[in-house]
């Protein structure tokens, strides 16, 4: 049977009870009160913003369950109950949009904040020295307690303090998620410079101070992200609002991108509108310049490795929820940071061209991947990125370059042109190939087979080597002379013909050379450097090639118009210089004569 409806039914409720009979709508999430906490260290945040605050401070009790936050900024007016208002009734405050003269740019932007840390608090009171005054406001269950207004002189110890204890039938449990409650404080420091943020816990005091620097290390890249592109900072301003984004690519950690983002100092950990406009400026970006390379590039390759650090300031942001996990408003109220970020990108590229280039291998060797997995074997085809080293290059007349340890691997990377160079690193010296009977079970030796394309023994076919060069680059000193020997031998023994071909090569690396402000000269020879010191020249002595930065590299072992190698000519007596390498009596001959 159908039950009576009519207006008796319906019940009015006041702000208090609405928000106890729904929480989950006002805070989000109920397994813990540290949405409680946040609320007001958010207008704290708002205070220091506007200009205002300079110290605020947490302290968390979790054996009391009472917590307060407190700032140094103006402090809530007092006169005709205001506090009382803003504690009591939802959509009370200073910071709606017609409404702005108090904060032009903030982080709460509901009036419904500090309404549901009464609601669902057994004690909740404001505390607050403005103008002359102390005034103290208590409530208990919801219901006020005491109002409390004496005159006052001499040094405040704050403005606005907030302390309240969460009701236990409103929450799983009664103590905050204390790291995020730090990890909010992180954010906000890196962003107020001037500003000082404390944090106690139990009586354990910490002073919080993160640099953008730290913050982006600390909380985008991980132990993953070993090998990463130059990290890039660009800012577009507007009046007051501003978009900031510093980002870098990592080659070695996983492909997925990971951000974090700051919208008007609260962590909008779900990114939104700002996060996939930045993801569109790149992609637009890259594809051209990645056509100049004449490479390969999808549109999504430009995410690959991806660390990006987003920070924005917006008047009127639009977020998803109370939460603000997510930034919800339409692309086109951003549009006026586009042009600007774009052409400060391009500005950033255009006075570090070697940057771009690192980064656009970066996608070709993440494309050639891809495509790898597609076919079974490459059949002497450019693409094969499976080795574990190997920076691949993309015309089919590049040139290898063999070179000692990732230091310097590094540094080639850096300098050279990825249409052209490829760069395989070794780890040390490789084993003796005369000697060693299980050469071919070396990890670092069979990738470099397997770069070449040829094969070995009868299944060797100069026809699929994939380079026009090969070039050793070792360290001008004895080691690299005797890894230099190791690979010539590798190659005279296993792939004789890339010898005979005269496709092997040494990079001459200089001990020494001319380092004055823009001008690097190797000094290739003793009476090239003992003209350099008679003319009281600036010279610099590299003791190995990892020592050397990017631009110096190019110009002693990269560039064609600078660089010296030495063509490798295939022995007519290999017989004796086998038995030369394997037997140390005929060294020690050597040696005696």
């Amino acid at each position: 049977m159908t039950q009576d409806y009519s207006s008796k039914d319906i019940k009015v409720l006041d702000e208090i009870s609405h928000v106890r009979l729904n929480p989950s709508m006002y805070i989000s999430r109920t397994n813990e009160p540290g949405h409680l906490i946040e609320e007001p260290f958010d207008n704290s945040l708002d205070e220091a913003l506007a200009g205002h605050a300079k110290n605020i401070k947490i302290i968390l009790d979790t054996k009391k369950h009472i917590y307060s936050i407190s700032d140094d900024g103006r402090g809530i007016p007092i006169e005709n109950d205001t506090p009382i208002i803003v504690s009591t009734k939802l959509f009370s405050g200073a910071k709606f949009q017609d409404r702005k003269e108090a904060y032009q740019i903030c982080s709460g932007l509901h009036g419904v904040g500090l309404v549901t840390v009464l609601a669902l608090s057994k004690s909740y009171s404001v505390e607050i020295y403005r103008t002359g005054k102390h005034a103290i406001f208590s409530f208990i269950d919801g219901k006020l307690k005491e109002k409390k207004i004496d005159s006052f002189t001499g040094v405040k110890p704050f403005s606005t303090k907030i302390t309240f204890s969460p009701d236990k039938k409103y929450f799983e449990s009664l103590e905050p998620d204390i790291n995020r409650i730090r990890q909010r404080i992180f954010s906000a420091s890196v962003e107020l410079a001037d500003c000082s943020f404390e944090l106690t816990v139990d009586g354990n005091k910490e002073v919080i101070k993160l640099d953008r620097e730290s913050h982006f290390k600390t909380n985008c890249l991980n132990d993953g992200d070993n090998e990463l592109s130059d990290v890039i900072d660009i800012i577009s301003q507007s009046k007051a609002e501003m978009f900031e984004v510093k980002f870098c690519f990592s080659f070695e950690g996983t492909v997925t991108p990971r951000f974090i983002s700051s919208v008007n100092l609260l962590p909008v950990q779900d990114g939104g509108t700002h996060v996939n406009l930045f993801y569109d400026i790149i992609k637009d970006y890259f594809g051209p310049k990645a056509k100049e390379f004449n490479v390969k590039y999808l549109p999504q390759d430009c995410l690959v490795g991806l660390r990006a650090y987003f920070n924005l300031r917006l008047i009127e942001p639009k977020f998803s929820g109370q939460a603000k996990y997510k930034l919800n408003n339409s692309k086109s109220d951003l549009e006026r940071f586009s042009k600007d970020l774009i052409s400060k990108l391009d500005s950033y590229f255009k006075k570090n061209p070697n940057s771009l280039k690192f980064i656009i291998e970066h996608f070709v060797l993440y494309r050639a991947g891809q495509d790898s997995k597609k076919i079974k074997t490459n059949n002497g085809k450019r693409g094969s990125t499976k080795f574990t080293k190997l920076r691949e290059c993309t015309s089919p007349q590049g040139e290898l370059f063999i070179v000692e340890g990732d230091s310097a691997a590094g540094g080639f990377v850096q300098s050279r042109d990825p249409r052209r160079h490829a760069i395989f690193p070794l780890k040390g010296k490789i084993g003796n190939v005369v000697t060693k009977k299980e050469i071919l079970d070396n990890k670092e030796i069979k990738e470099l087979i397997e770069a070449l394309g040829t094969g070995i023994g009868t299944e060797f076919d100069i026809n699929k080597l994939k380079y026009d060069k090969i070039i050793c680059a070792a360290d001008a000193d004895v080691d690299g002379a005797h890894i230099s020997c190791l690979l010539i031998m590798l190659f005279g023994i296993l792939t004789p013909e890339i010898v005979k071909q005269g496709k092997l090569f040494l990079a001459l690396t200089p001990l020494y050379a001319i380092n004055e402000k823009k001008l690097f000269l190797p000094l290739w020879t003793k009476d090239d450097l003992d003209k350099a010191v008679k003319e009281n020249r600036t010279i610099g002595r590299f003791k190995g090639l990892g020592e050397m930065q990017p631009e110096q590299l190019r110009i002693s072992t990269m560039d064609e118009k600078t660089r010296k190698l030495i063509p490798i000519d295939f022995t007519t007596d290999m017989d004796y210089l086998v038995k030369l390498l394997s037997d140390t009596s005929e060294k020690r001959k050597l040696v005696d004569s």
